[in-house]
């Protein structure tokens, strides 16, 4: 006849009660886990979509600006070729006056001689080595608008969502970016305003930037190429002159300088580089002369100036023809707002019925695209408070608290 423990039979109920509330716990613990796993996942996916997203637009502005800044440097650049050539020619003719008389005088003229042909050599080369820079110049200007068209395709608010959608993938290759299904399931008021703000994103994207001809920008760009220079006392020597559509003389430039003897002789230096507001921002010329005036006694007054050497040079000529700078990509509206446009990023996770379940998961994060000129930036910077435009590179990107329009 068997025994039985009545405190054994006391303790299976208990034990098995036991585990039964551990194993329950054990799956709340889990799917809880795995809950906040996966809202980790996907506010850490809209952080990095949306950061993502304004520094690939950021980058861009940049690669617009440099190149922008490159137009401008390179036309300048052809300008103070043409300068130059013109130098070179009043140089060589100057050498060659001198030379006629000064040949016959001993060691003297050898001396001559040899500078005329020095001057001349340097000249014939640097005429042809200009022809062959201006039209790779115009080349390059080509290959930059080209450039500044890719960039402004890549853009698209299509792209920057492709962009954020390949980042939040390395997350989870479930997450959704600014699906339409997800929005359509956020309730109202929210809804509409998170369509807003897609919405004001996909309109700034088009239409803060415009592709401009400097033909049609009312002067903007020569009239940023002639502050370039006027900044810069070396590019004013060279290229100092006249930017009517007509005047094409010799003084008035920043290559002048005067000479004289009293009640003698005197000398006068002129030199300047003309820039007409031409539809393509070409037609560099430049000009420089050297004349002597003698005074006369008879008259007690300075008679006329006899011009004694004289060089004159156009891009056009020296180049067959400089096209120049035709397009440009500049801010359609430039305010001081340093903000140019925000980059949002609605990361959803959906339920196991696929896209047509609305998301169980979701997180909204915001980027912006900004201009902002850094504290350490110092000499040849603008101001802190310049307005932004996109010819300085400094775009950048920041994430900000998400804001809905219409919404507190």
């Amino acid at each position: 006849m068997s025994r039985t423990d009545p405190q054994g039979g006391q303790i299976m109920p208990v034990l098995l009660a036991s585990l039964a509330i551990g194993v329950a716990a054990i799956f709340i613990s889990h799917r809880v886990s795995r809950a906040l796993t996966q809202e980790s996942v996907v506010v850490n996916a809209a952080d990095a979509a949306a950061y993502s997203g304004a520094s690939w637009t950021a980058r861009r502005l940049n690669l617009i600006a440099y190149t922008n800044r490159a137009l401008v440097a390179n036309h300048i650049a052809v300008g103070h070729l043409v300068a130059y050539i013109s130098w070179l020619r009043y140089m060589d003719k100057g050498v060659e006056r001198v030379n006629r008389y000064a040949r016959y005088l001993p060691y003297v003229g050898a001396a001559t001689t040899a500078a005329e042909r020095t001057v001349a050599a340097a000249l014939l080369g640097s005429e042809k080595a200009a022809g062959l820079t201006i039209r790779g110049v115009d080349l390059l200007h080509r290959l930059m608008a080209v450039t500044q068209l890719d960039a402004r395709q890549n853009l698209r608010p299509a792209r920057v969502d492709e962009v954020m959608r390949r980042v939040a993938h390395q997350y989870d290759e479930a997450l959704k970016i600014n699906h339409q299904k997800a929005t359509d399931a956020i309730p109202q008021p929210y809804q509409a305003a998170m369509e807003g703000l897609l919405l004001g994103r996909r309109v700034s994207a088009y239409f803060k930037l415009e592709r401009s001809r400097t033909g049609g920008d009312r002067g903007y760009f020569t009239r940023l190429v002639a502050r370039t220079i006027d900044h810069d006392p070396r590019l004013r020597r060279w290229l100092r002159g006249s930017r009517s559509r007509t005047a094409r003389g010799f003084g008035g430039g920043g290559r002048t300088w005067r000479l004289s003897l009293p009640l003698t002789v005197r000398f006068r230096k002129q030199g300047n580089t003309h820039q007409p507001p031409l539809p393509d921002a070409g037609g560099w010329r430049s000009a420089d002369r050297l004349q002597v005036g003698f005074f006369n006694a008879e008259k007690l007054d300075w008679g006329s100036w006899i011009t004694l050497a004289r060089g004159r040079a156009d891009a056009d000529r020296l180049a067959g023809n400089y096209r120049g700078v035709r397009n440009y990509t500049r801010l359609r509206d430039r305010r001081p707002d340093e903000e140019l446009l925000q980059i949002p990023a609605l990361v959803t996770t959906p339920l196991p019925g696929g896209d047509e379940a609305p998301a169980i998961n979701a997180h909204l994060s915001v980027a912006s695209v900004r201009y902002h000129i850094p504290s350490q930036c110092r000499r040849g910077c603008p101001a802190p408070d310049e307005t932004a435009s996109l010819f300085n590179p400094y775009w950048e990107a920041a994430l900000v608290p998400p804001s809905l329009p219409g919404l507190p």
